[in-house]
């Protein structure tokens, strides 16, 4: 008996210093995704304070329970509970109604959630993560996609994804600025429609010689202007638009819209899994001696050409002998060099497709992820690329229309005569007896 009260004693002494938890549920949806836990292992030089300012109750449970992945993820994590009650003016200043709300806090600046799902809160550590003072700059003034146009042309969507992970976007018009400004993270220039001018082009090829990163998509057709910035990044646009001979079979429903399912080895690519759509795509080709390190990051496949003559209809046939090319084509290069005097190399990438970031297909199959991807290489934030916290498994019943439609005989049809069959038979049965 003495024994066992030893035993006992020193297991519960165990179990106040030390713990241990198994995460067995489908998914692991009680354990921090990859992408989530690359987002609080980037967050490492100082400590990541969570303040819920909740009412003592089973909420309260609740919220510890959903933060309790973060703050096994790490030692640097703290979360702490307050009394809205005992803190009105903290809760005034935050906004805070009766349902409550968490702030996290990470080297001064502040960020208040009051959905506490992983998706929100590794948004919220994303946007921590940036310092606020490097911009996202889209030129503008030549019809280029700009980031508050809302329709399917326009980039808003992509702009309110960049927000959301703590890039600030902005749009500049050269004409209107002496020079690009000094805390532009990223400039991009998304298919202008109209020729820029030549100082306007200077402009930009000053501020790529001084280090500076960009993102040039472009489509087949006009440079408008920009071909010395081509010299200037050591690419090639190719003639011709990339045709897709199995559209019918993959349900694309035109020849000119190019899919991306392999990708190859580079940083941005390296974590994307999924699909990626490129409407009325080009092709780029690497110029030799240009002082930049070029990789593919965007491919066709070997079915694909490049189609040179017009697009017309649905009969379209590979003709090399008019000047098509056969797959696979280059439509993103990644490029990097080293500058003097900078600890990290240069970063440029050139797409030759602007609409796949567009608000019509940033949401279709992979590209939202690809473009967040892109964005974030670019602005040499490495932790943040494809962080793309994925939903529970087993959170939705997705079924095709044939199971559909089998459901519906089973359920409407065939139980009802099933359960009809059955009374008359016994109601025959016993008039029987």
């Amino acid at each position: 008996m003495l024994l066992i009260v030893v035993v006992a004693v020193l297991a519960g002494l165990l179990s106040q210093r030390f713990s241990a938890s198994w995460d067995w549920t489908h998914g692991n949806r009680n354990t921090l995704t990859a992408a989530s836990q690359r987002v609080v292992d980037a967050l490492d030089e100082e400590a990541i304070s969570f303040t819920a300012y909740i009412y003592p109750g089973p909420r309260r449970d609740r919220v510890r329970t959903r933060l309790a992945r973060y703050t096994r993820a790490s030692d640097n994590v703290e979360l702490t509970f307050a009394d809205p009650a005992r803190h009105p003016e903290q809760v005034r200043a935050l906004g805070i109604g009766d349902d409550g709300a968490v702030q996290i806090s990470y080297r001064g600046r502040h960020e208040t959630i009051t959905a506490f799902d992983e998706a929100n809160v590794t948004a919220a550590l994303q946007r921590l993560s940036a310092s606020g003072d490097q911009w996202i700059v889209f030129l503008g003034g030549h019809g280029e996609r700009a980031p508050d146009d809302e329709t399917n042309g326009g980039y808003s969507e992509l702009a309110a994804a960049l927000d959301g992970q703590g890039m600030t976007t902005r749009t500049l018009r050269l004409a209107d600025a002496a020079a690009i400004p000094d805390n532009t993270a990223v400039l991009v220039i998304a298919s202008p429609q109209q020729s820029l001018l030549p100082g306007e082009v200077d402009m930009i090829r000053d501020y790529v010689a001084g280090g500076g990163a960009v993102l040039w998509a472009d489509d087949p057709g006009e440079r408008y202007g920009l071909s010395p910035l081509a010299t200037e990044l050591g690419v090639r646009w190719a003639e011709g638009t990339l045709i897709y001979p199995d559209y019918r079979k993959l349900g694309t429903g035109h020849p000119a819209i190019a899919l991306v399912a392999n990708y190859p080895d580079t940083p941005i690519t390296e974590r994307l899994n999924r699909l990626s759509v490129f409407p009325f795509a080009g092709a780029l080709a690497p110029r030799e001696d240009s002082g930049w390190r070029q990789a593919a990051f965007l491919r066709s496949s070997t079915r694909s050409w490049l189609e040179t003559g017009p697009i017309e209809g649905d009969s379209l046939t590979f003709e090399p002998d008019a000047g098509d090319r056969r797959g696979p084509q280059t439509l993103g290069l990644a490029l990097m060099r080293e500058r003097a005097g900078r600890d990290t190399p240069q970063r440029a990438a050139v797409v030759a497709d602007s609409d796949f970031m567009a608000n019509g297909h940033i949401d279709t199959l992979g590209n939202r992820t690809l473009a967040l991807s892109l964005f974030q290489w670019l602005a040499g934030r490495d932790a943040q690329i494809a962080v793309d916290v994925a939903r529970a498994p087993d959170a939705s019943l997705q079924m095709t229309p044939a199971h559909i439609r089998w459901l519906w005989w089973l359920f409407v049809v065939v139980a009802p005569l099933a359960l009809v069959a059955l009374g008359t038979i016994r109601w025959w049965l016993r008039r029987r007896r």
